[in-house]
């Protein structure tokens, strides 16, 4: 008996199912994809739903190159995630378009390279670095309410961009984006747009949509160039030593295993996915959850009274935290039904399978966690706002890679915590000064994009509690 045979008898995996997975079939050329793309970019998500409906949690369809496979069931999530995770890349055709604006940060890096840039950026999340960046949250949050008046109505998902492009901003960079807000912002439409439309156009032909992509990288790169320089040069002289953020930690970081630092070009992309990638997923969990808590008053009140409670009026600090465990599972709550990063996406690198079925090496993924989220079989009545469902107990009932905000496995998002405490801290800050309540009449839809943001502008009126 040769080693690979009894390597393979010894093996728990069975063989793979030689047949795909049930789907639709395949795409005929012309104006039939046309037609299929039109169908998808006008309701992506209910287009998928239906397809889930029809096949089951895990279907094949069929495309260029190997297929793809469309996933929901957490067992499927898992094999892909963690138990064979090294089976799966990030070289999927969605990120090599988010990487025209990101280049090769963290969300788009693969192999060694991501291994070696997560290994040095790490220290910037830990507990302590946490701790030290809850009062900044706490301030800038201040600072952008000082204005706001009872009864007055505000756009509440633009001050939420606005906020936290902020406070990443001071956390990370110690910069004041204060100048750059519309920069940013205008970035992350063009990115939201890019990655919302088919791009069926050779790679030769220009297109005002490529232009326009090119013109929106060009004004990022002068900015975060500017902060890489400066900082460089400041420690050139000996004089940023005051500094304790993300921005220095790239700048002096040394490779422990003997890759030198970051160049200018990797300490670009790092900052650009974080300035982007960080801000835009925390806004959008805190516009959804003012959104709720408004359709939710029973809920919001027992917010108000925990943070009654706990804060006696002052405002919240990091150690604050474990006594508000009711912010953490509304948070939580508002992310299961409207997950900012609601696909992930990954292809294989090897002959694999998922669910015992064959993958291909080559074969593209697709893991739809907001259909994960919304699965009776793991959280009954699932259009029903209910942070209970977070309590320790309820959490630990539930199958792993059931709940997916920001990801699992190795490449789960290395800023999580970062935004949790963050979003915690400005529901806290915001919440016990005012109520905010959606206006009358007012349609909030999804739009998913590069992250799931309600569509246009979400109107709440202003009302101060006492």
């Amino acid at each position: 008996m040769s080693v690979s045979t009894a390597t393979h008898q010894k093996s728990s995996t069975p063989p793979p199912n030689a047949e795909r997975p049930p789907g639709p079939p395949p795409r005929r050329g012309g104006l039939h994809s046309l037609g299929y793309f039109w169908r998808f970019a006008s309701d992506p998500l209910g287009f998928v739903e239906q397809r889930f409906e029809r096949y089951g949690d895990i279907y094949y369809a069929p495309s260029d190159g190997q297929g793809l496979f469309v996933l929901r069931h957490p067992d499927h999530i898992r094999e892909v995630l963690a138990l064979r995770s090294s089976k799966f890349r990030k070289q999927h055709s969605a990120m090599r378009r988010l990487s025209q604006v990101l280049g090769q940060g963290l969300l788009t890096a693969d192999g060694e390279a991501w291994k070696r840039h997560r290994t040095m950026i790490q220290p910037a999340f830990h507990r302590a670095r946490l701790s030290s960046y809850a009062a900044l949250m706490v301030e800038q949050t201040e600072r952008a309410i000082a204005d706001w008046k009872d009864g007055e109505v505000r756009d509440i998902g633009r001050e939420m961009v606005d906020l936290t492009l902020q406070v990443v901003s001071r956390a990370l960079f110690s910069h004041d984006a204060g100048g750059q807000t519309d920069t940013v912002a205008s970035a992350m439409t063009t990115l939201n747009t890019v990655m919302g439309r088919p791009d069926l156009l050779p790679r030769w032909m220009p297109s005002p949509m490529r232009a326009r992509v090119r013109r929106v990288v060009g004004q990022l790169d002068g900015l975060v160039y500017d902060l890489i320089d400066q900082r460089r040069e400041a420690v050139a002289r000996g004089g940023a030593r005051g500094h304790d953020d993300l921005l220095q930690s790239l700048v002096v970081a040394v490779d422990e295993q003997g890759g030198g630092g970051l160049s200018r070009k990797e300490v670009r992309d790092e900052l650009v996915t974080l300035l982007l990638a960080g801000h835009e997923t925390t806004s959008h969990a805190l516009s959804w959850t003012w959104l709720l808590l408004s359709r939710n008053p029973g809920h919001r009140q027992q917010l108000h009274d925990e943070l009654d409670q706990v804060l006696q009026g002052r405002v919240p600090a990091f150690d604050d935290l474990p006594a508000l465990p009711l912010s953490e599972r509304v948070l939580k709550e508002s992310m299961r039904l409207f997950p900012p990063a609601f696909v992930l996406a990954r292809r294989a690198v090897e002959d694999t399978q998922i669910g015992g079925y064959a993958v291909p090496a080559g074969s593209e993924v697709i893991i739809w966690t907001r259909m994960t989220h919304r699965d009776a079989r793991f959280y009954p009545a699932p259009e029903v706002f209910d942070p209970d469902r977070f309590t320790p107990q309820a959490e630990a009932a539930r199958p792993k890679m059931s709940y997916l905000p920001f990801g699992g496995g190795p490449r789960a998002c290395i800023g999580a915590q970062f935004s949790l405490v963050e979003a915690r801290l400005v529901l806290a800050t915001i919440a016990r000064r005012f109520e905010l309540d959606l206006l009358p009449g007012q349609r909030v839809r999804e739009k998913p994009g590069v992250t799931l943001a309600p569509r246009g502008a979400l109107r709440m009126r202003l009302r101060r509690r006492a």
